[in-house]
């Protein structure tokens, strides 16, 4: 049946919330504010729909520019004003943190969103999956096809350009999808396989690097040319680097304004352990402030570019390799804070972990609200108290977005 609806605010995921008839219906397409008509079929406590189209146009609607938007599913939000957009997100931050970890609002001090200081054309990274035809693109959320993307508007100029040569590069055999990674002038590409690599991939891999745009590509692990990405100097002289296959924070105009929230939350404590440090995104600011760091992460490949990076720069740092609930569990040295920036899955092991480590202050770095809060409430069963919530909207367009919470005890 069809029926009109008023959309009311943007929920986890970037659909936004309307009722009906006492059931909640979670709307793609409309923005807050909106009255919109739309299909629903009555059944369950809850169902999802698509706007079918806009009666009444709210003060937050804009029209997208990607052609594509609705069946690439990437930007849900791109139809929203940037500053519903960022209102959006810092309502989503106290609504899980009230919600699902239990620390209601007031009981700390919840900051500002960050805003990005670009709104398109931001990403120096991506991963472009094979569609239909031998095509590149991306998955939209809950279905199994793959959408062809010739331009994503949300890429930097030159990621874009380094899209494009993959996308110009012929037949990949076995190739599933494609990791790209832009430094200032140059990029890599990394190949992902699964099973052993068909006959003449390795050839097509190194005719990619003849192009003046490709540093080099990562094929199953192995590096054919030179696919490490360096950035600029930080202050302390040290420069990040990363590779197609290991993770990079995609908004490089908003890593200045995540660093500095990761360091404000760590303080001035003499001794850290950072769990989850990839190659060194929040690990390298830190050095040389006369702290001693400890940092652990399992992927090998990210840690070796940790360790050239502060060697680099003849900065002090201890590496581990490991799993951080194992390494927490054994760790017998003294902890004055504890940095963690885990995945979107979050860190509940090495939280439970942490309670006998028990250190003074944890500063958790969280791409995922809903499980920053479940973590955060087994921080408070272990006697800690949320005392600052800090987002930054890393993502603009998108539904995700960056928190930056300090707990102490």
């Amino acid at each position: 049946m069809k029926v009109t609806l008023k959309a009311e605010s943007v929920v986890h995921g970037g659909e936004t919330l309307a009722r009906h008839d006492g059931r909640v219906v979670f709307l793609r397409g409309a923005a807050p504010g909106d009255r919109v008509e739309a299909e629903l079929t009555g059944e369950g406590r809850f169902e999802r729909t698509r706007a079918l189209r806009v009666v009444e146009r709210s003060t937050s609607h804009v029209d997208p520019p990607c052609p594509i938007v609705e069946r690439c599913g990437g930007c849900p939000l791109q139809h929203v004003t940037y500053e519903a957009q960022l209102a959006a997100k810092e309502e989503l931050t106290a609504d899980a943190l009230e919600r699902i970890g239990g620390f209601p609002r007031g009981s700390y001090e919840l900051e500002a969103i960050v805003p990005s200081p670009t709104q398109f054309r931001y990403r120096r990274r991506a991963r472009l999956h094979r569609a239909a035809g031998g095509a590149w693109g991306f998955a939209q959320a809950g279905a199994a096809t793959i959408e062809p993307v010739d331009e994503c508007l949300l890429f930097e100029p030159l990621l874009e350009e380094l899209a494009q040569v993959a996308r110009r590069a012929g037949e990949l055999p076995g190739v599933v999808d494609l990791g790209l990674l832009t430094g200032e002038k140059k990029g890599a590409i990394d190949l992902r396989i699964e099973g052993p690599a068909a006959a003449g991939l390795r050839r097509r891999a190194e005719e990619l690097i003849q192009h003046p745009l490709v540093r080099g590509v990562t094929l199953a692990g192995s590096a054919i040319g030179d696919p490490v990405i360096v950035d600029a100097p930080l202050p302390n002289g040290a420069r990040l680097r990363a590779r197609p296959d290991t993770f990079a924070q995609a908004n490089r105009s908003m890593l200045p304004a995540l660093q500095r929230e990761a360091l404000r939350a760590v303080g001035d404590a003499e001794r850290v352990l950072e769990l989850f440090c990839g190659s060194g995104t929040l690990t390298l600011p830190l050095l040389g402030r006369g702290q001693q760091v400890t940092a652990v992460e399992n992927a090998g490949p990210s840690l070796a570019l940790l360790r050239r990076s502060a060697d680099e720069a003849r900065l002090a740092v201890k590496l581990i390799a490991g799993d951080a609930p194992a390494v927490v569990r054994a760790f017998a040295d003294l902890v004055d804070v504890v940095l963690l920036d885990p995945p979107r899955t979050g860190a509940a092991d090495a939280v439970r972990a942490l309670a006998s480590l028990a250190p003074p202050r944890i500063a958790y770095v969280s791409c995922d609200a809903p499980t920053l809060a479940r973590d955060g409430k087994l921080l408070a069963q272990s006697g800690y108290r949320l005392v600052r919530a800090v987002p930054l909207d890393l993502f603009p367009q998108t539904a995700h977005f960056e928190v930056v919470a300090t707990f102490q005890r």
